[in-house]
């Protein structure tokens, strides 16, 4: 599978995003980024997201402002693991399926709500979003 390289303007507009929010904190650096991605994803549609990354780390450590993700997210405790595409996909699929009590909605749409959540699914991986879930909770035992 070849790679598409990222085009030397398209870089170029990724650091001015950035380096802009740094020196005239008119938007958080997180935005900055998420804009820079959104910008490198918008002028080359067929980038792979590792590709766009790698980009924005460099030109984060070029300004002094990298700061590498923790080892070890937890939430009450517990630590969480990246849901898997399928997972983040049941999600919403089943949330255009069935009503909040669990009853089908007669919609016949449920092939077009996999379909949806799919391609959103897609296009959150595409934008280097990653999703965490708390792993199941420990099973209960009664008596000991």
């Amino acid at each position: 599978m070849d790679t598409v390289p990222l085009d030397p303007e398209t870089r170029r507009r990724m650091e001015a995003t950035i380096t802009h929010a740094i020196h005239t904190r008119c938007s958080t650096l997180a935005e900055a980024v998420a804009e820079a991605r959104g910008l490198a994803r918008g002028r080359q549609p067929h980038l792979a997201p590792d590709t766009v990354e790698k980009a924005l780390t460099e030109i984060l450590k070029a300004q002094g402002a990298y700061a590498p993700p923790p080892e070890l997210i937890e939430h009450d405790g517990r630590p969480l693991v990246p849901a898997t595409a399928e997972e983040l996909a049941d999600t919403p699929a089943y949330a255009m399926r069935f009503n909040e009590s669990g009853k089908a909605r007669r919609t016949g749409w449920e092939y077009a709500a996999q379909l949806a959540a799919a391609q959103l699914v897609r296009q959150l991986q595409a934008s280097g979003f990653v999703l965490m879930r708390k792993p199941p909770a420990p099973r209960h035992t009664a008596g000991g």
